[in-house]
């Protein structure tokens, strides 16, 4: 029996459901959100584009500065080691000393001979003065004597003459009967006698004269003494060398730093033996501090130098420095390798290579560290 025929009303249909969301309006969200994202994409990949094109980046870049192995030059105990790794010491400071007392006794050893070559000069050359002037007074007495045996034998001469004159007249008088024979005896005996003392004067002249060359050759002496001090100069000079060398091994023994730094690792400590080119430590300049790069072969076209540069350093995140290119190297970093790669199989594998590339900071910070990993960004100059 329906409702109708027993008189019921009719019961109402129950309300319709709000009908669920077509898929089609989901799919459309979900490609304009594609399209967005798309769009975003492209913009980000433009601007990165856009950035590489301006600047050439590297993320593998670290700090450098001029790191220096101290050595030891002189052999001996280390009886210091002043300074300790971190430490920042000054140009002139001292760094390590060896044990001097070695050096200085072998100083004073030479010191003392020089000493004792000086004094032996010294009396070498009062001896000298002296054979100097008992020779110029011999030589003085010699020349008198000369001259004296010279003007006697003149006077025997004059003498000679006399005689001879009076002796030919007598002859010619008595030749004539007009003189005694007496008178002709006399004369002649006269005229022999002064022949006689002539010729003694000449041998006096020549025996003073050869007393003088005797005299002069007392002076002999003296260059034979100045000889004598010549090869002590000489000796005196070697020493004086060997001294330099000797004071030099002295100065060797306190080490000390030749530039402003910082001490990076110390290899021994004090009390031990070092010899020559024991190494005792490393320390690096603080104030020239560079930025090492390596950059791709592909990239280096787009360098200049004085190109201004960018440097993050991550030790220090939110910090920028400014530098700009000192240095493009003139060979790839794989040609300092030392296993060079010839490749002899012939299975070849492109690689691009890279080039060392160097930053100058713009100012120093003493923060900095040699070996501190980087990024550098460097400006495309066109």
């Amino acid at each position: 029996m329906s409702a109708a025929q027993s008189g019921a009303e009719p019961l109402p249909f129950p309300a319709k459901k709000a009908a669920p969301a077509k898929p089609a309006s989901r799919k459309k969200r979900l490609i304009l959100g594609g399209v967005v994202a798309a769009v975003a994409l492209a913009g980000g990949g433009g601007a990165l584009v856009h950035a590489r094109g301006q600047h050439v980046y590297a993320n593998d870049a670290r700090i450098a500065s001029h790191v220096v192995a101290v050595s030891a030059e002189a052999a001996g105990k280390l009886v210091e080691l002043a300074v300790d790794p971190g430490d920042t010491v000054r140009k002139g400071q001292l760094l390590a000393r060896i044990e001097p007392r070695d050096a200085e006794y072998a100083l004073a050893k030479i010191d003392a001979q020089i000493a004792a070559i000086e004094a032996q000069q010294a009396q070498l050359r009062v001896q000298q003065g002296a054979v100097r002037s008992r020779v110029a007074s011999q030589v003085g007495v010699s020349t008198a004597g000369v001259s004296e045996a010279e003007a006697a034998y003149q006077a025997q001469q004059a003498e000679v003459r006399a005689a001879g004159s009076a002796f030919q007249r007598t002859r010619t008088l008595f030749e004539k009967g007009l003189v005694a024979k007496s008178r002709y005896d006399e004369d002649l005996a006269r005229l022999t006698a002064a022949e006689q003392s002539a010729s003694r004067a000449k041998a006096a002249i020549a025996a003073a004269r050869a007393g003088l060359g005797v005299t002069r050759t007392g002076a002999q002496d003296a260059a034979v003494l100045e000889e004598q001090i010549a090869v002590l100069e000489a000796q005196k000079q070697a020493l004086i060398a060997d001294r330099a060398k000797q004071a030099l091994d002295l100065d060797r023994r306190e080490i000390r730093a030749a530039f402003d730094g910082v001490i990076d690792q110390t290899f021994v400590d004090a009390g031990e033996y070092v010899s020559p080119g024991s190494r005792l430590l490393m320390y690096h300049s603080t104030g020239d501090l560079w930025v090492d790069v390596n950059v791709k072969e592909t990239e280096v076209r787009k360098l200049t130098l004085g190109a201004p540069a960018t440097v993050k350093v991550d030790a220090f995140p939110g910090r920028r420095f400014e530098a700009r290119v000192s240095r493009i190297g003139g060979a790839a970093t794989s040609q300092f390798a030392l296993l060079p790669n010839p490749n002899p199989s012939g299975n070849f594998t492109k690689v691009t290579q890279r080039l060392p590339v160097r930053l100058e900071l713009a100012e120093a910070d003493a923060r900095l560290r040699p070996g501190m990993m980087v990024e550098a960004t460097i400006d495309v100059v066109h």
